[in-house]
C-alpha cells in the first residue's frame, strides 16, 4: 500500500502525520476538509483510478463547489478516461456553467469524449439542453 500527500503528491511507504517532502501536517490538512473538498482534492491524484472515482462521485452527490475543478480537470487531463468521468459528472451536476463549457466539447480530440458529451446534451429531461434544444428556445423568445 502506498500513502500519499495530498499537496506535494508524493507518495510514501507508510501512513506518516507529515509529509517527509513538503512538510505537510497530513493528518490537521484532512482534518479541516469536508467530503466534497477531499473529493475535489482528489480530483489532481497520480494514479488515474483515483480522479475517475472522485469525478463520479462528485456527479453523485451533484455539489456546485465540484463544477469548475472538473472543468479544469477536462481541460488540464491528457487521459480520455479521466477526462470522460469529469464529462458525466458534469453533466450530473448540471449547472448552466457545466452545460456551457460541455457544449464546447462537442468537437474534442477523443471520441470517448464527444460520445459523452452528445449523450448528455441530447439525454431526455437532462438539465443541459442540446445544441439544437437551445437555439429552438431562443427562436421562440425571439
Amino acid at each position: 500500500m502506498r500513502f500519499y500527500c495530498p499537496r506535494c503528491w508524493r507518495d510514501f511507504a507508510k501512513d506518516l502525520p507529515r509529509c517527509p517532502y513538503c512538510g505537510l501536517d497530513i493528518q490537521e490538512f484532512w482534518e479541516s476538509q469536508d467530503y466534497v473538498e477531499k473529493l475535489i482534492i482528489a480530483l489532481q491524484h497520480p494514479e488515474p483510478e483515483t480522479p475517475i472515482r472522485a469525478a463520479w462521485l462528485l456527479g453523485q452527490l451533484k455539489d456546485l463547489r465540484a463544477v469548475q475543478p472538473l472543468i479544469d480537470l477536462v481541460k488540464k487531463t491528457k487521459d480520455v478516461y479521466i477526462a470522460r468521468a469529469a464529462v458525466h459528472a458534469l453533466g450530473e451536476i448540471g449547472t448552466p456553467e457545466a452545460c456551457e463549457f460541455l457544449a464546447t466539447l462537442v468537437h474534442h480530440h477523443a471520441k470517448m469524449v464527444r460520445d459523452e458529451v452528445r449523450q448528455i446534451l441530447t439525454r431526455r429531461g437532462h438539465t443541459c439542453p442540446s445544441s439544437d434544444q437551445e437555439r429552438s428556445s431562443h427562436e421562440r423568445q425571439d
